[in-house]
């Protein structure tokens, strides 16, 4: 257990963002020699877009994403816990459950409110599916998760216990985007592995609004979001994009949203995108977002 304790205090202290980084890069390198002999087809381009990405939003992200909801939940753990601190043993399995139940709910809504979907749909907007696009993001989070993680802090999970247990699953959030990572029988009906979560980034209207959680499939499970693999996934937008500039492509959702509320005459209808799904449409024509729109228009 001591040894346990240490690799906790470890991960979540001042290493954390380090730790993430070395995964991410690590990852991105290792991955990039394997295709050199195993996937001739690797899109060097939109690699390279989404490690700017990532860079930007890092830059922009660290004080929005990190030390803001740090220091709220330091706040909330300070002041408000209502036991004192729990024990190891107890603190990380709830640490665990807590943040990937507060992952499920951020992430689907992330898919469900348009301007949610405007923000975090950058991260779907690459048709390649490898670690690069595992930390693919928009340069401002709103981090609505932030909100779902504070009953760990009032029932006294001590926050670099949290942060620690966060910098694990993130860490396997990155390993499961791999492109190498085969299919893995039962573990694909128990874990989001790589191929779980290459469903999720899929725009075949079956796959659509599924697989949201980070670590297991117990939450989609119990919501009713899990799907399978029938056929092989196809990741990208429903209305593909093609920008392989970093500071461009931060605005693909954007442009989509906006795209739709210029259809619009009224004031209402145009407002209702922001907070509609992102399939929704006022006049009831499927436009972008909506999961048929590949079959409507074929490329």
């Amino acid at each position: 257990m001591e040894s346990i304790e240490e690799a906790i205090t470890f991960l979540g202290g001042p290493a954390a963002i380090w730790v993430l980084a070395a995964a991410y890069f690590s990852s991105v390198i290792l991955e990039r020699l394997w295709a050199l002999r195993g996937n001739p087809e690797y899109n060097n381009k939109d690699a390279l877009c989404s490690i700017g990405l990532n860079l930007i939003n890092s830059v922009f992200g660290l004080l929005i994403g990190f030390l803001i909801p740090l220091t709220l939940y330091v706040v909330v753990f300070e002041q408000f816990r209502l036991f004192d601190t729990l024990a190891l043993w107890l603190a990380i399995p709830l640490a665990f459950l807590i943040h990937e139940l507060a992952y499920y709910w951020d992430h689907r809504l992330a898919h469900r409110v348009g301007l949610l979907w405007a923000i975090h749909s950058i991260h779907h907007s690459s048709n390649e599916f490898n670690h690069t696009t595992a930390a693919r993001g928009f340069l401002i989070d709103p981090h609505v998760k932030t909100l779902f993680l504070l009953p760990a802090a009032l029932i006294g999970i001590d926050p670099v216990v949290f942060v620690g247990v966060t910098v694990l699953t993130n860490a396997y959030g990155i390993w499961n985007h791999a492109s190498w990572v085969p299919r893995l029988g039962w573990l694909d009906r128990v874990l989001m592995t790589p191929k779980m979560h290459k469903v999720h980034h899929a725009n075949q209207l079956q796959y659509i609004d599924r697989n949201y959680s980070q670590v297991t499939l117990l939450f989609d499970y119990l919501f009713g979001t899990t799907a399978h693999i029938d056929e092989e996934p196809n990741p990208g937008l429903v209305k593909p994009t093609y920008d392989y500039n970093p500071l461009t492509a931060q605005f693909v959702g954007f442009r989509q949203l906006k795209d739709r509320i210029d259809t619009a005459d009224r004031w209402e209808d145009k407002l209702a995108y922001l907070w509609h799904p992102p399939e929704w449409s006022h006049d009831g024509v499927c436009r972008s977002d909506c999961p048929k729109y590949a079959n409507l228009n074929p490329a």
